[in-house]
């Protein structure tokens, strides 16, 4: 199918997992990302663990359907070599630090002097501030955003969320990011700088936490896997393993009582509404897995379907290779990387009936640096 993005030229000079992911969304969207790598070593993702060959994992995983042109921007001639890439490109993307880029001629107004229909995408660890040119890193930002203080279980230890929410959530606001300024370069013809940060995508996530803290003045605690807006709500422990329910409403509670023999919860005053429930939730865990005991993970994931209660089992990276529903929704795509093939998920929207494929495998280290420079400075 035509692609929505057929056309868009994006100069990529993003590195690691936030930018790249940004890109990867532009080029599975149909624009030919042009991936800027540094001589000898590339993108520091190339060698983040497991490394299979020439490939690893992140790479692999965020990648696809660019290509990767080799300059160093250090040199006087390259660097004119990606003016001249600037000069055809609708999309210059960065995460390099504001001082490094500034230092090679690279700003935004030193570039929207040169090139003023160019859309400038800037991803950095902190934003704009007096910290601009701090470097940072996921699970750095996670701490400073406040992500880390509700995440993980009470009295224990600070974690990370356990995938990289920040640097991908960051690629999804710079991707978004694009697609608006392309829109509105339609009307005014002119370029504009977009710029986000893990900082603030970290704070965006937190606005429901900021929100009850205006309302109580009590700073929010870890809470496993449940949340302090509703209850049962997380993982509760059944004969063989673990049971995920997400009941947010006093008729699904009436059901879940109903579906484990236990309708007399109803008329409990400590379970009669969610605000109670939520008061009680340590009480109300305790015999709700008492009841759930009584039966395996498979048992009670298909009695609560029936009944009509939000549940599911805990399911694990293998597990989710095999799920028939996302088989069904035709999420997987086949990436070749280094002489096997990765199973991974497409983007997760579809566009019409279709979901974008793969065009272009991750590229090897300068794959394209010579075609690049073959076309007049359109590769």
């Amino acid at each position: 199918m035509a692609l929505p993005l057929d056309g868009v030229r994006v100069v990529d000079l993003t590195l690691n997992i936030a930018g790249p992911y940004g890109t990867m969304i532009l080029a599975d969207l149909g624009a030919d990302v042009l991936k800027i790598e540094r001589p000898g070593v590339g993108d520091d993702a190339r060698r983040m663990a497991p490394v299979a060959g020439e490939s690893s994992a992140y790479f692999a995983a965020i990648n696809r359907n660019k290509r990767s042109v080799v300059l160093d921007l250090d040199d006087d001639r390259d660097r004119a070599r990606l003016e001249e890439l600037l000069g055809d490109a609708d999309v210059f993307a960065t995460n390099l630090l504001p001082g490094k880029l500034a230092a090679r001629g690279l700003g935004f107004e030193e570039l929207r002097e040169r090139f003023p229909r160019l859309i400038y995408a800037d991803v950095g660890g902190y934003g704009e501030g007096p910290e601009q040119d701090r470097p940072g890193y996921d699970m750095v930002l996670q701490a400073r955003s406040g992500l880390m203080s509700v995440t993980g279980e009470p009295g224990r230890p600070p974690v990370r969320v356990g995938v990289s929410i920040l640097d991908m959530g960051a690629g999804i606001w710079l991707a978004l990011g694009v697609l608006a300024a392309l829109r509105l370069r339609d009307t005014t013809g002119a370029g504009i700088r977009v710029a986000t940060s893990l900082l603030e995508v970290g704070a965006a996530y937190m606005a429901y936490d900021l929100a009850a803290y205006g309302i109580t003045g009590e700073v929010p605690v870890p809470r496993g896997s449940g949340h302090p807006a509703f209850a049962p709500y997380g993982v509760f422990r059944a004969s063989d393993g673990w049971v995920a329910l997400g009941v947010g409403a006093d008729h699904l509670f009436a059901r879940l009582a109903e579906a484990v023999g236990r309708p007399g919860w109803v008329g409990d005053e400590r379970f009669a509404t969610n605000a109670e429930r939520v008061a009680h939730r340590e009480a109300l865990r305790g015999e709700l897995e008492a009841a759930l005991a009584e039966h395996p993970v498979a048992e009670w994931v298909a009695r609560l379907r029936a009944a009509g209660v939000p549940v599911d089992e805990v399911a694990d990276v293998a597990g989710l290779l095999e799920d028939e529903q996302l088989d069904a929704a035709r999420v997987w795509l086949d990436v070749p990387a280094d002489g096997r093939t990765l199973r991974q998920p497409g983007l997760p929207v579809r566009i019409g009936q279709e979901r974008s494929g793969v065009r272009r495998p991750p590229p090897g280290l300068g794959e394209h640096t010579g075609e690049g420079f073959q076309e007049g400075g359109a590769p």
